[in-house]
């Protein structure tokens, strides 16, 4: 899950600034840096938002666990856990 968010950040940041060229009607290599810019910050993007949202679910899980709920169903098919740990 964490590469596939890095890629798809990735191309939606050098996209946003192909677009963005291309509604300004200037040539599309234009300013090429800010495509190599633009891709980098969006694969970093990408990476973060799988962090928050493992974070997320591992906050929600701690405070079901203080009021005596079960974890979310699906929690270590979110987290990427392969096997269930013994609490």
């Amino acid at each position: 899950m964490g590469l596939t968010a890095m890629v798809v950040g990735s191309v939606s940041g050098f996209g946003m600034q192909m677009m963005n060229n291309a509604l300004q009607k200037v040539p599309l290599s234009r300013k090429p840096w800010l495509h190599v810019t633009y891709f980098f910050l969006g694969g970093w993007i990408g990476q973060r938002w799988v962090r928050l949202e493992k974070d997320l679910v591992m906050d929600i899980n701690e405070i079901r666990a203080d009021k005596g709920m079960p974890p979310m169903v699906g929690t270590d098919a979110m987290l990427g856990l392969k096997y269930r740990t013994q609490a």
